[in-house]
């Protein structure tokens, strides 16, 4: 049981190729599935952080791998979606740029002595159902999904804004 949020974290490592190889495939139902994968995959990230902390087996590996597996996720479906058509690419760029600088900055932090661990804060949990919410809204090409990406687009420029604001605060204490 220990090992099982790790377990769940790699089996969402494995589902991305499995998700883009779905996504670009012929079948006539391919975007459904591909969709299905997605949930799934989704859902294996609520499950492994629950069984993590009920079962405290918080662990180093865990506390990287899985925020990284998250954002490869979300990314690899988002380019799928900007390539299909179906978000803007402006969206995907903006998404794309927070992420990889988050996921920079949160490295560095790690490294520093001693590290720096900033807990994901409630606008950055809405942040993530909202961008989890604009790719299902995506698939099903609801109109006005346009609006959904600006209001979701300021959510994550927000959210990024207040983690740096939290690191700098952070080193400034711990230096």
């Amino acid at each position: 049981m220990k090992q099982l949020p790790n377990m769940l974290t790699l089996l969402r490592l494995v589902m991305i190729p499995v998700y883009l190889l779905t996504f670009y495939s012929e079948n006539s139902y391919a975007h459904m599935v591909a969709l299905i994968i997605f949930i799934l995959a989704s859902l294996t990230d609520v499950l492994d952080g629950y069984l993590a902390r009920k079962f405290d087996t918080v662990s180093k590996f865990g506390k990287l791998a899985d925020p990284f597996a998250d954002k490869l996720m979300q990314l690899s479906v988002l380019y799928t979606l900007v390539d299909a058509g179906y978000i803007a690419k402006w969206f995907f760029w903006i998404i794309l740029t927070k992420e990889t600088l988050q996921i920079l900055l949160g490295f560095f932090m790690l490294r520093l002595k001693p590290p720096i661990i900033i807990a994901a804060n409630k606008y950055g949990k809405a942040t993530t159902v909202l961008v989890f919410l604009t790719i299902i809204l995506a698939f099903f090409r609801v109109p006005g999904i346009y609006f959904l990406q600006i209001f979701v687009a300021i959510m994550a420029l927000i959210t990024f804004f207040q983690y740096i604001i939290k690191f700098i605060t952070n080193y400034r204490i711990t230096t």
